[in-house]
Order: C-alpha cells, then structure tokens, then sequence
C-alpha cells in the first residue's frame, strides 16, 4: 500500500500561522514538510532534473524527504522569504547571485499544476493589483471607493474637487522602504487640503494612488479558506492612530469580534474569489455609519491567524482541512 501523500508548507522558521496547522495535522496524523526558504542553504538539499515526469527531491537534515509532485497532496505557499547567505559567503555581489538564482528556482515549482497550491503564488501575484480588484469587486456587485492612479497633478487636482469628504493616499504595493538604513512603512492615510496644494508638483515624480475618503462605523476583515468562511468586526475608529489604517497599531488594541456577514455580501466575496481561482483570501472592507459594505482590498496571501488568538475563531483547523482534502 504507498504511503499517504505529504502536505507541502512553504514559508519561513518564525512563522505561527505555520506552527498552529502542523501541530493540528500532526494529531491528524498528516505527513507534512515545511520548506523553510530563509534556512534553505543550512538544512535542505533539493535535486531536479529534466526527466519527463519533472521530479523534484527536498530532503532536510533531520532525515525528512519530500517529492514532488507525486508524494504532495497539497502546497501551501504561506510566506516565503529570501535566503540567507550560505554559511561563510559574504561578499555582497555573490550573496544576491544567489538570492537571485534561489528565486528562480522557487519560481519553478509554481508552475507545476499537478498539485492543489493554497494558494499559487503566480495567481497570487496577479489578484493582489489594487484597481483590477476594485473592477472585479464592482463586476460582483460590492460597493467600491472612487479612486485615481496618476503621475499628472492637474488630474490629481480634479479628482480632489470631486471628493467633498476627503481624500486618501495609499501604497499601491508593500509601502515597505529604507531611508537612510531606516525602515519605513507608508500606511494609507489623509491627505489635508493644505499639504495636497504645497505638494501636488511631487505627484509628477511617481504614480500616486489616491482614494476617496470613506466615513468608517468599523472594519471588518473577511477571510476565506476552502468554503469556510470567517468575518471579524474590527473596530477600529475608538483607538488612536488606527481610524484610517488599524495596520498602522498593535492589533491587540483593536476589539476584534467574529459577526455574521449580510447572504449578499457572503454571496458577493466567494463569487470574487472563484472567479480569481484562489482558495484562500483575505478581504478588506469597512461599514459605513449608515450601514453600507464598502470593498477596498483582497490580499490573496494575508495574515489571519491573529484573529484566532484574539477570537477563538477556529481557522488553523479550517486551514488543516483545506490542506488535508484541497
């Protein structure tokens, strides 16, 4: 009889989303291998060859193996980072060589579609763009911010006249940076009137993402695993520093409860994610004061387990069971 098919996880050695689902298919008694990508020099050996059936070997220095795809049930690509230098490289040139070629090499394993991905990165990749999303949300029939990407001021300037409540600016993508060796984080925030007139002519140096403000009641963050969903209520406007981006606060400051989302909302975000093909989101919306759903983002590779720690919601066995039977 052969042995049971391995569940893949791919992420990094300090990751709990990680920690919580093995420890549960664990007790399931699921064979899993976890890939830490950040250790892959000091603890993994993986041999590929051009052989017809694309077989990739992973072993670990703990004497686990894995092959893939023919001994996966599933791959959760849960959150890769790049290596670290092999023991003893240190010159700055030959460490990004190799970054570069371990990047590449982890880019040949989404492309293998004999094997459910929780979720593809390369879908991932495509569904995380801000204004494809907020055109899919309107298609499926969310509420959605008015919203401008421009380099141009004048446009800039028109689309401010025509937002009387305000306007917003926000990364497009990470909004992760360095100045001078100092890391910085560019969280959605408001931009006054007075600071848009004194630095509109700066838009003409990078595309800028400007939003319509949204009064906001509370927040709630949407996810989504296999056919389980979770809703859970952020309210985020009573704590200070949070009432534009609750990201920009320790979540633990922010009252988080699991509520019942409207059938039609519920019908609207799982009709989103089929029609992207991705088995895992995590949505961003906010209620307004007089009870309106309003879409701002799906991030396809989110951050959830928090929300178990903070709510009891019983995700990280969701998540073993969408691995477990993808």
């Amino acid at each position: 009889m052969p042995a049971p098919k391995s569940v893949l996880m791919i992420s990094t050695k300090l990751d709990p989303h990680v920690d919580a689902v093995l420890e549960r298919l664990e007790k399931r008694g699921v064979p899993c291998f976890r890939l830490n990508t950040d250790h892959f020099h000091e603890e993994y050996r993986l041999a590929m060859t051009d052989e017809p059936t694309g077989t990739i070997r992973i072993a670990d220095k703990w004497g686990r193996s894995c092959v893939f795809p023919h001994e996966v049930r599933s791959v959760w690509m849960r959150k890769p980072e790049p290596s670290l230098p092999p023991p003893g490289v240190h010159d700055e040139g030959v460490v990004n060589y190799i970054r570069d070629e371990m990047r590449e090499l982890m880019g040949f394993l989404p492309m293998d579609a004999r094997v459910p991905w929780i979720n593809n990165p390369d879908d991932n990749r495509r569904h995380q763009r801000k204004f494809p999303q907020l055109r899919l949300a309107r298609s499926v029939g969310l509420s959605v911010p008015r919203s401008i990407i421009t380099n141009d001021p004048t446009e800039a300037e028109a689309f401010f006249a025509t937002c009387p409540d305000g306007v917003i600016c926000k990364p497009m993508l990470m909004g992760s940076h360095y100045i001078e060796g100092e890391h910085h984080v560019a969280y959605t925030r408001p931009v006054p009137p007075s600071e848009f007139a004194a630095l509109k002519q700066s838009i003409s140096l990078c595309p800028t993402y400007l939003q319509e403000a949204i009064a906001k009641d509370h927040e709630l963050r949407v996810t989504i695993i296999g056919e389980e969903l979770f809703c859970c209520r952020i309210d985020s406007q009573g704590v200070a520093g949070a009432e534009q981006d609750w990201r920009a606060v320790d979540t633990i400051k922010l009252p988080h409860r699991i509520v019942a989302l409207p059938p039609a909302i519920d019908t609207a975000l799982r009709s989103y994610l089929k029609q992207c093909g991705l088995r895992f989101g995590a949505f961003d919306l906010i209620v307004t004061p007089q009870g309106d759903y309003v879409f701002l983002e799906l991030n396809p590779n989110g951050q959830w387990y928090w929300i178990e720690l903070a709510t009891g919601a019983p995700m990280a066995d969701a998540m073993a069971n969408l691995l477990q039977q993808p």
